[in-house]
Order: structure tokens, then sequence, then C-alpha cells
């Protein structure tokens, strides 16, 4: 049972220490110039088509994330220990230094945009690379609209994912599992560790400290 928070965009799960963050399609900005990037056009591009693809797209995206504060263990030399799991990384050890908790996360964009996609696809290999550009990019987006909403009054490091660097994939099940995230957000996953829906994250943020005002 989801208790909502009403005068915000953050619900917090009964008898649990598991958040939920939601939000509205429009409340999302796209980045405008990872989308350019992604279509491998100039930034600052006027396009017809790929407009009638964003708005097709912001019709049927579900943004939705769930995530746990924790403490993290840096104790073991490239072992980050977060209770529930450990991971064996260089690259995430590194990018936690300094940092004593984490927020550990899954977001997804829902399953209607795999479905749209598998569509596309059959349809219009055009439209199908636009908007698999144009959902990549937003959530990527919604992560970091939600970072901002976990880390507000907070100085935390840049938030890493599995499958960055060293840090394996198979971390998605225990990451997975301690969020509920099938049950919460629908995401399942393969035996290769893909998630579906397919525009889905699961990323690692450290806390360093209070920000001082």
């Amino acid at each position: 049972m989801v208790s909502l928070l009403y005068d915000s965009e953050v619900r917090s799960l009964k008898s649990s220490d598991i958040f939920m963050i939601n939000a509205k399609a429009e409340s999302v900005e796209i980045n405008k110039n990872e989308l350019a990037q992604r279509l491998k056009v100039e930034r600052g591009y006027t396009n017809d088509v790929i407009e009638s693809c964003k708005r097709s797209l912001l019709g049927i995206i579900n943004y939705k994330c769930v995530y746990i504060r924790t403490n993290v263990d840096l104790s073991g030399g490239n072992v980050c220990d977060f209770g529930f799991m450990k991971a064996y990384s260089k690259n995430l050890y590194k990018n936690l230094h300094g940092c004593s908790e984490a927020f550990v996360m899954a977001l997804t964009a829902g399953i209607a945009v795999d479905r749209e996609l598998a569509k596309l696809k059959i349809t219009s290999q055009a439209e199908y690379f636009i908007t698999d550009a144009a959902a990549s990019a937003a959530i990527d987006s919604f992560c970091d609209y939600a970072c901002n909403i976990m880390g507000d009054g907070l100085d935390c490091a840049v938030r890493f994912s599995p499958g960055y660097g060293d840090l394996s994939l198979t971390l998605q099940k225990p990451l997975l599992e301690r969020l509920n995230a099938q049950s919460l957000l629908g995401i399942s996953l393969s035996p290769s560790y893909l998630m579906t829906p397919m525009k889905s994250i699961t990323a690692v943020m450290g806390i360093k400290n209070e920000k001082h005002t």
C-alpha cells in the first residue's frame, strides 16, 4: 500500500524504507542537446517529425522511480558494501570516495514505451529511430530530475549505474530485488541482466554530507 504525501511528488511506502517518485510527462524537460546528440543532428534543430514523435512519446510515457537511502561501507578496498549487496568495482569505489551513505534507485519510463517502439519498428523505421532516441533521452532526464529531488540539501556524488566501467550488470538482480522493483515498477530482468521495460535505469548516488548554506 502506498501512502501519498499530497504536498510532494515523493511517496513513502508503509512499513518500508522504500520511497517512490512519480512525475508527469510535462514536469520533466527532455534534454534537447542530448537528444540532438543521439539523433546525430545539430543543436538547435527544428524538425516537425522529431517534434511529432516527442509529442506522441509524452502522451504515453509513465515516469516512476523507487529508491532507498542506505549506509555504504568502503573499508574493504574496492568493495562497496551496501548491506544487501556488495559491489566489487574500482570505478564505483572511486566514485563513492568520501561517502558513508548512498541512494540506490531504479527508474522506468513504463511498458507503453516498449509497445510503441515495437509498433514503430514495423510501421516506420524513421519514427522508430527518433522515438527510441527520445525515450532514452527522456529516461536520462527523469533520472536527473529524481536525483535532484533525492539530493536536495545534500552534497552528492555523480550517479553511477551497473554496466558502466567495471561495475557488473549482475548487480541489477540484488538491487531490483531490494527495491521490490518488479512489483512497484513492473521491471523484470532477463537471464542476461537486461531490464524490461527497456527504458529503465538502475543507479547508485553517493551522499557525502549535508550542504552548508
